[in-house]
């Protein structure tokens, strides 16, 4: 599902921010919603429709919610839920989107085109000519017989002041990887495949019981990098003063690569938090030893076995019906 285009409208500037809620499990309660990556994927196989492969391992977001008291006051403070079992998720969800992670862009002043526009074209300071000196002053000399030239300052080049055209919405950038903007034209969300809406589990995490996110059938039906986005909102709480639905936290999850059939090279053991996951009841696959895809001559091995199979086969029903 396009972020353009959610199955309800939504608002963006609450994110991260403590909100005052009127309706919902929450209402009268003013809350901060706090998400986190805590197992990001690392691969995946190029989506097909016959064999359909989930990002590896299953990505996971855990989901913080604090308290906030005296709220819009100089003596405001915040406060964790302690006990997530008594937290209603009837309507809570977590909405992701898929992003292309952006290409390393080249600054002009140290490329080699940027040297040549800068040869070509070099600095006016370079150029101005040397004003004419003034006679020097003789303290006893007459004053009236010297005649001075006019004064010349020098010229200015003409500055010359580009303007832009401010960005779009889409241009705007949302977060940076690895020094580079990420705008919303990188969107690729169209690319996902599986369940992008889902709602939290409860597990067992570091000690104490926890809400979390796993996604654990998404799939990517391109090649390339990328990088998911996870946003948190309540279907039922609304804010005083505000229709819209509001977006109550966001982060952004690391990179991971989508290989073809052919190049991809296989699935490492299931992590301790995949584990975990299962044993709480999520549904996903879990491996107990790495699995590598065979090699071409494994599969070429294969083949001839299968052929030579077959020819037999063949050979054995010809001289039956002799």
């Amino acid at each position: 599902m396009d972020a353009s285009d959610p199955p309800r409208r939504t608002s963006n500037s609450w994110i991260n921010l403590p909100i005052h809620f009127v309706t919902g499990s929450f209402a009268g309660q003013s809350l901060r919603a706090e998400l986190t990556e805590i197992q990001k994927a690392d691969l995946g196989r190029k989506y097909a429709r016959v064999d359909r492969r989930p990002l590896d391992p299953p990505p996971v977001v855990l989901l913080k919610l604090y308290q906030v008291f005296h709220h819009g006051m100089e003596t405001q403070y915040e406060r964790e839920i302690e006990d997530y079992s008594e937290v209603n998720t009837l309507g809570l969800l977590c909405n992701v989107d898929l992003y292309h992670v952006p290409t390393a862009g080249r600054d002009p002043s140290t490329s080699a085109q940027g040297r040549d526009l800068q040869q070509a074209h070099p600095s006016h300071h370079h150029q101005l000519p040397e004003p004419p000196r003034p006679p020097l002053y003789h303290p006893h000399s007459n004053l009236a017989s010297i005649q001075l030239p006019p004064l010349l300052l020098p010229t200015r080049p003409a500055i010359v002041q580009m303007t832009q055209p401010p960005p779009t919405p889409s241009q705007r950038a949302l977060t940076y990887l690895w020094d580079q903007p990420v705008t919303e034209d990188m969107n690729c969300t169209a690319a996902l495949s599986g369940a992008t809406f889902i709602q939290p589990a409860l597990i067992e995490y570091q000690g104490r019981r926890a809400l979390v996110f796993p996604f654990a059938d998404l799939a990517v039906k391109t090649e390339g990098q990328f990088f998911l986005r996870y946003r948190c909102f309540d279907l039922f709480s609304r804010t005083s003063g505000y229709d819209d639905l509001p977006i109550q936290a966001e982060c952004f999850g690391g990179p991971f690569r989508i290989y073809s059939t052919k190049e991809f090279p296989g699935l490492q053991p299931s992590t301790e938090l995949t584990k975990q996951l299962a044993r709480w009841g999520v549904r996903l696959n879990t491996r107990e030893t790495e699995r590598k895809r065979k090699r071409n001559n494994d599969d070429h091995s294969l083949s001839s076995v299968a052929r030579s199979t077959k020819a037999r086969a063949g050979k054995t029903s010809d001289s039956d019906d002799i």
